[in-house]
């Protein structure tokens, strides 16, 4: 009996979803992405049903799971990019945790009163931002992949956080070359790439619901 398309249950814009997005589209794997605005009628209604109050979840072959990390890992298990050896697996969570730290500094700036004013992205993107980005660069070194050799479920949580970090800030992305080259490494992949060109890839990062949701402001 053919196994069902999993279904990806997330919000309108990239958040906690697009790492597991990006591993369902670089290996090639069918899924419907089911989207819900947030700010429809739609997100009410559906949040007291999950019990957690949050997505993403997952629905595949009779399993639904929820947790974006969880999910995350259950995919990779089930097709073979969890790591092969401990040394693998401990990269891939360390490297998540690395990763993790740069997103929090991401969303506190967001978070904060008056960041949008240029004043205020300068002095981020020149302190906490460049600090974290160093420490994350140093660590990943001239590995192509966070688990080295092949690219790992923690390549796609990886990549989500550049991807956010570069959209507002290219030039701090930048000065952190390791980094910006391991980025323009995933963007190169085929299943990666034909996902960023097919449009379906979403402009909207998902930082601030309380003043909307924020993308990064487009050249003139």
């Amino acid at each position: 009996m053919p196994k069902s398309v999993p279904v990806l249950t997330y919000f309108q814009f990239r958040g906690l979803g697009e790492p597991i997005r990006l591993l369902l589209e670089d290996l090639g794997l069918p899924y419907e992405d089911r989207r819900v605005d947030l700010f429809s009628d739609a997100w009410p209604a559906l949040s007291p049903t999950l019990p957690f109050r949050q997505l993403p979840r997952l629905e595949s072959d009779g399993l639904t799971l929820f947790q974006s990390h969880a999910i995350l890992r259950h995919l990779a298990r089930a097709n073979g990019i969890a790591g092969d050896s401990e040394a693998e697996r401990l990269r891939c969570d360390v490297g998540i945790e690395a990763a993790r730290d740069v997103q929090q500094r991401l969303w506190d700036h967001f978070w904060s009163p008056g960041s949008d004013t240029a004043a205020a992205a300068e002095a981020f993107a020149a302190g906490q931002l460049a600090q974290e980005l160093g420490k994350l660069g140093g660590w990943l070194g001239d590995a192509p992949y966070v688990g080295c050799e092949r690219p790992l479920f923690a390549d796609y949580f990886v990549l989500t956080v550049l991807d956010e970090a570069g959209a507002f800030f290219p030039a701090a992305l930048e000065r952190a070359p390791s980094l910006a080259a391991y980025r323009r490494r995933m963007h190169e992949r085929p299943g990666i790439a034909a996902y960023i060109a097919s449009g379906r890839q979403s402009a909207s990062y998902g930082f601030d619901t309380i003043r909307g949701i924020r993308s990064p402001k487009q050249p003139a």
